[in-house]
């Protein structure tokens, strides 16, 4: 005779139950971040999602969340800030690559510097960027429509030169959307 309880579980009701087990939200095997529970998120919007490694990232830099003022190399706030001290320790490094069938043709730094600077000496020289009033500023923007690619780039350095911003204006946003860019 068999001490075993006979399942009454009905049809339906045990179908739904394996559906909720196989849609049940598992533990990821490793975590990369957390959500930031120290502070109250700003309304409509999520608590900050942080990395696991901004501990050790902060330690290291004495730094805070808040700030996150840490630079690997003293005076070294920038982008160009960066790019000129690369071209100082490492100006012939290749930079910047475009593939060449199954080769890349590389740009160092110190060429990239160079190029992208004679370039904003260019546009300027030309009067191809005016200066706008807007929010008690005088502004220059430059608007960049371009694949991914290094030209993208050089422009985009050439513009940081000579304290330009960049707009990027992308094939996916349409005509409607790039003319308001523009406008």
């Amino acid at each position: 005779m068999s001490t075993e309880l006979a399942d009454t579980t009905k049809p339906a009701a045990k179908a739904e139950e394996n559906k909720a087990e196989k849609y049940k939200v598992k533990e990821p095997q490793y975590k990369y971040a957390y959500w930031r529970d120290d502070l109250p998120k700003t309304p409509g919007y999520s608590h900050e999602l942080i990395s696991v490694d901004s501990a050790d990232f902060c330690k290291s830099r004495n730094t805070n969340l808040d700030t996150l003022e840490g630079y690997l190399i003293p005076g070294v706030d920038t982008l160009i800030k960066a790019l000129d001290h690369q071209v100082k320790v490492n100006p012939n490094n290749a930079f910047l690559g475009t593939r060449n069938g199954n080769t890349y043709d590389w740009m160092s730094f110190k060429e990239v510097v160079d190029y992208s600077k004679a370039l904003s000496c260019g546009y300027v020289a030309l009067g191809l960027i005016p200066e706008t009033m807007a929010e008690d500023k005088t502004w220059r923007f430059l608007g960049i429509q371009s694949k991914n690619r290094k030209e993208w780039n050089l422009l985009h350095f050439a513009n940081m030169y000579q304290k330009v911003t960049s707009v990027a204006l992308y094939d996916t946003l349409g005509v409607e959307a790039t003319r308001f860019c523009i406008d």
